[in-house]
Formats: C-alpha cells, sequence, structure tokens
C-alpha cells in the first residue's frame, strides 16, 4: 500500500509515521509543498493519504491551501483514509464546513483524553501526556464523531468517515522534536503550559503514543482501496 504524505515545513517530519510505514512494508510517497517544482497529487492517484503539521494558519490565504482542502475532501468523500495532523487536522475539519479560530495556546507537553470511541477503536488508554503545538484549533466538522479532548480546548481530535484529525502531534520523537524546538522556539512563549524549550526537549515521551499512533494508522488502513 501506498502511504501518501504532505509535507508542508522541513521541520515538521512524518516522524514515528515512517516507522509505522517500513514495518508494514508499506510503500511512501512524500510529497514536500515547501520545495520548488513539487505539486499536490490528485485524489485518485492516493490510496491513503496524511496531511502533516506546519506554522502556517488554515485561514491563510496561500496558493495551496484551497487546493488541499479540495484534495482532502475527495479522499474522505470516497472513503479513503486521511489522517491530518495538527495543520493537517484543520485542514480536514475546514474541508467539511468547520471553522478553525483562536484557542489557548498549547505549546509543550500536556494531557489529552480518550472518548470512549477512541478507546474502542484504537484500545486507547483514558488519558495521553502529547506533544501540543498550535495557537488556533478546528471545530468538529457536523457529523463527526469525538476522539480526544484537552482541558482548554475540547476539540483535540475527531474522526469523520474515513478521516481522522488530531490536534497534537503523535507522530514526533525526539530528533524529530529537537528540529522543530530549533526552528520554531519563539512560538513557544505564551503557552498555557509555561514550558522553556529546554524543558520541552528534556521531557521524555511516553511510550504509549506511539503504540496509540500505530493503532490509529492500523484502524485507518482498514478503509483502504488499494490502486
Amino acid at each position: 500500500m501506498k502511504i501518501t504524505i504532505i509535507q508542508h515545513v522541513p521541520f515538521e517530519v512524518p516522524g514515528l509515521i515512517d516507522q509505522w510505514i517500513t514495518e508494514n512494508q508499506h510503500e511512501r510517497e512524500l510529497v514536500p509543498l515547501f520545495e520548488n517544482g513539487y505539486q499536490l497529487p490528485t485524489a485518485d492517484t492516493i490510496s491513503f493519504l496524511v496531511v502533516l503539521g506546519g506554522p502556517m494558519s488554515a485561514n491563510d490565504h496561500l496558493p495551496w491551501i484551497q487546493a488541499e482542502r479540495q484534495l482532502i475532501k475527495e479522499v474522505v468523500t470516497a472513503g479513503k483514509p486521511m489522517l491530518g495532523v495538527c495543520l493537517g487536522g484543520q485542514q480536514l475539519a475546514k474541508a467539511f464546513g468547520s471553522k478553525v479560530i483562536p484557542t489557548p495556546k498549547e505549546v509543550g507537553f500536556g494531557p489529552v483524553s480518550t472518548s470512549q470511541l477512541a478507546q474502542r477503536l484504537f484500545a486507547a488508554n483514558h488519558a495521553y501526556q502529547v506533544l501540543h503545538w498550535h495557537g488556533e484549533g478546528f471545530e468538529n466538522p457536523a457529523n463527526a464523531n469525538d476522539l480526544f479532548s484537552s482541558q482548554d480546548w475540547a476539540n483535540q481530535g475527531f474522526q469523520l468517515g474515513s478521516g481522522i484529525g488530531l490536534q497534537f502531534h503523535l507522530e514526533s520523537t525526539p530528533a524529530t522534536l529537537s528540529g522543530l524546538v530549533a526552528a520554531d522556539r519563539d512560538f513557544i512563549r505564551g503557552s498555557r503550559f509555561h514550558e522553556t524549550p529546554d524543558q520541552i526537549l528534556n521531557t521524555q515521551f511516553d511510550p504509549t503514543c506511539r503504540t496509540l499512533l500505530f493503532q490509529i494508522l492500523n484502524n485507518l488502513s482498514t478503509f483502504c482501496h488499494v490502486n
């Protein structure tokens, strides 16, 4: 199976998603939109779509942003699996008519709680300590099912048909976090978690987050129609 990954900036990378792809012997197609010459694929060429994060807003008027939302909508409407992370999740929500609005700034490590549906679909724990990196958030689309929430922003994850949007970053690793902090450390100021860059970098990742990510990807792969 081919996993198509849209990457918006050099420092927000697939991380653990690549590990899942390798362990399951899937093919990876990377679409680095920040590099000259790369264009969005068409929905008919996609079996499984992943859209990563980025510092831009889903509300920005960028040349590619509306086209990316249209691609997401076509993929999910066709019943093909799609995972959106942070900006990618916001794009999924906007593709199906929801808003992306300012939220309490969550940057660093903080808890999310799981819904009963998430516990059933992914054998999820009741709560996880995850990496957040956002100052905006999605409102869940109509007919979406809640998956994750936090005290400061209830809409941390949803499922809509074959699409799942996450506001937080299960894909991150210590190595990828180092690159994110180096590139975007100024964004840390003002977070409700009150962590310094060094504190964020020295926080140990909860290993159950990797398990949760893999369970989410496994669940989505059941929707796959191989091209």
